[in-house]
């Protein structure tokens, strides 16, 4: 008899994925391991995903929405600086409890692995969040002469650094209270810069001709 239709397969096949992903990396799992991690068939996984590049960016795509619903939930923080301060140290929390979908959101790239625009926009969303509040906070302290877009790559740099380096084990992964007290102690130094006048201006670009 044929199998009943399992209504939930293309989760499960996201998930054994997704575990793989994290024993092997992206460039070591094939179709038939995910296949054979379910006990299906690779025709099976073939009716769900076309190839394993569009796999791995359905994978990429969830990665960064699960990672623009940490900084929805810091924008729900009473002030524009709490919730600057959360969405750092929800990054964090988020690439060390997840660093499989860390690493394929900014780590792992696969050659024919091709993003549209609309897919980089929407792994771009939590960026966005981030830069939207920046701005917001700094229009609210009356800050001048300070780019939105530049500051928001400062606070990416710093926060992703951290996690950057706790996951490859620079920094102990397991110590999280030093992370997030490395965290808040970057912060800091960051926003007395802002607020103090010392933050540089980054020049105008010059168009080409």
């Amino acid at each position: 008899m044929p199998r009943p239709a399992n209504p939930t397969l293309r989760d499960d096949i996201l998930r054994a994925a997704l575990h793989l992903v994290e024993q092997r990396g992206p460039a070591g799992i094939t179709m038939r391991q995910v296949a054979a991690e379910l006990g299906y068939s690779a025709t099976a996984i073939y009716q769900h995903f076309a190839s394993k590049e569009g796999l791995l960016l359905a994978l990429k795509l969830e990665a960064g929405d699960l990672l623009v619903k940490e900084m929805e939930v810091a924008r729900q923080e009473p002030t524009l600086e709490q919730q600057l301060r959360a969405m750092a140290h929800r990054y964090l929390e988020f690439g060390l409890e997840n660093s499989a979908f860390y690493r394929l959101i900014f780590q792992d790239m696969l050659p024919g692995l091709q993003l549209s625009p609309e897919h980089l926009a929407r792994m771009r969303r939590s960026w966005s969040i981030v830069r939207e509040t920046l701005a917001a906070w700094i229009e609210a302290r009356g800050v001048p002469d300070v780019a939105a877009d530049s500051e928001a790559n400062v606070l990416w740099a710093i926060v992703h650094g951290v996690t950057s380096l706790a996951l490859s084990n620079h920094l102990p992964p397991s110590d999280r209270g030093e992370l997030h007290s490395l965290v808040e102690l970057a912060l800091d130094h960051w926003a007395g810069g802002i607020l103090s006048g010392s933050a540089p201006v980054p020049p105008a670009r010059q168009r080409r001709p």
